[in-house]
């Protein structure tokens, strides 16, 4: 399976809500993002879903993929919330073996350790993914260990 993991784009400032979760992508942010989805379509970046956090700024990252062609379609995705447990993205991804392309779009420092868990076996903390960062893992099985085929920060893709 191939599953490629990215960070939201960049934000509003934590504090500008009431309610973090409902905190929306920036003018910047939406920019970025869509240039960093354009540039993963013209990297050949086929999925056939993405799964995001049902976080306001997550969601916008996620439909900016869906508009620039990188996947057909979205669901919401609970464990990809703050505090969201790896092993709800393993029961999923052992519910649907038909699909050999998944996106992920969540939040730091999750994803780093979801990343590092699915590399190593266990997460390091070091794995800092910066907004619109992309890490792409070649996953053989659910359970198993990955292979590290991406691991790129929002500059060099733009």
């Amino acid at each position: 399976m191939d599953l490629l993991i990215l960070r939201h784009g960049i934000a509003e400032e934590r504090g500008t809500r009431d309610n973090d979760d409902e905190r929306i992508l920036t003018d910047e942010g939406c920019k970025k993002t869509r240039r960093i989805a354009r540039r993963l379509t013209q990297l050949d970046v086929k999925l056939q879903i993405v799964l995001t956090s049902p976080l306001v700024r997550a969601q916008q990252t996620a439909e900016i993929l869906i508009d620039e062609g990188v996947a057909p379609r979205l669901e919401r995705f609970a464990p990809l919330a703050p505090g969201g447990a790896l092993s709800g993205l393993r029961v999923w991804l052992e519910s649907n073996p038909e699909l050999q392309a998944v996106g992920l779009v969540g939040h730091q420092p999750d994803l780093g350790l979801w990343a590092e868990t699915l590399l190593w076996g266990s997460a390091q903390q070091g794995l800092d993914i910066k907004k619109a960062g992309v890490v792409r893992i070649d996953l053989p099985h659910p359970e198993g260990q990955g292979r590290l085929v991406w691991f790129l920060p929002p500059r060099v893709l733009l």
